[in-house]
């Protein structure tokens, strides 16, 4: 019993360990869209920056499709999904006597969306996520456009709520994919070997435990012994 019983739980493991990852939606004919291929990880930063404005402002967006980013201007996106950028326009010295001016630009980015937040829908071939907390109200709609250049645009259609359009290849389903670590099939049959292996040491162990009186059952001697008495019953026969 213990040594069936182990082994299955640690396999188990394994199966829970490479199971469909985040950011993965299947959608119509068994396909599946990949997020993740929208967007940079490891602190690149947004994939879709400086997305203009619908608007036809100074001001601006980005997005990154899965994983969170962070910007480091003066505004609070962190750890976002989706930010606003605005720009603000001022003069930096001026008098009745002299006129001396400087425009200058500050940008301050707001955050409106987090990843943990996304909800993916679909319907007959339109792929939406839509982002909804404290931080506003965020709609990115995913077109697929089989074309090697991406395009973007956004618009704030009030004080909370806003929506972009994506237009990439990757929000096809199924014509990008990210890329996952190779593992050696080798390695593989080494670790589900090894996982039988101990899980027949522990239950072997288990099992004497809780019967000691079985301990010389399990005894190699014991083992070795009976192989020679049954080679010496098949020769005398």
């Amino acid at each position: 019993m213990f040594n069936f019983y182990i082994p299955t739980v640690l396999i188990g493991c394994i199966s829970i360990i490479i199971c469909d990852p985040n950011c993965v939606y299947k959608v119509d004919d068994g396909l599946t869209l990949d997020t993740r291929t929208l967007g940079f990880t490891d602190g690149k930063g947004p994939k879709y920056n400086h997305i203009s404005n619908a608007a036809t402002t100074a001001n601006t967006f980005s997005w990154n499709g899965c994983f969170s980013y962070s910007t480091n201007d003066q505004g609070n996106c962190s750890d976002a999904a989706a930010c606003y950028c605005k720009f603000t326009s001022y003069i930096l010295h001026s008098n009745e006597y002299l006129f001396f001016s400087v425009d200058a630009t500050q940008n301050k980015s707001i955050l409106i969306a987090k990843q943990d937040s996304a909800e993916f829908k679909h319907n007959q071939g339109s792929f939406v996520l839509s982002y909804q907390s404290s931080h506003g109200y965020l709609t990115v709609f995913l077109n697929c456009r089989d074309e090697d250049e991406d395009s973007a645009i956004g618009q704030q259609h009030d004080a909370s709520t806003y929506s972009i359009h994506i237009q990439s290849r990757c929000c096809c389903p199924g014509m990008c994919h990210y890329p996952t670590h190779y593992v050696n099939p080798i390695i593989i049959a080494i670790i589900i070997i090894s996982i039988f292996i101990l899980g027949h040491i522990v239950g072997g162990i288990l099992f004497v435990k809780h019967r000691p009186d079985s301990l010389n059952r399990f005894s190699f001697a014991n083992v070795i012994s009976y192989l020679r008495h049954r080679n010496s019953n098949y020769q005398q026969v």
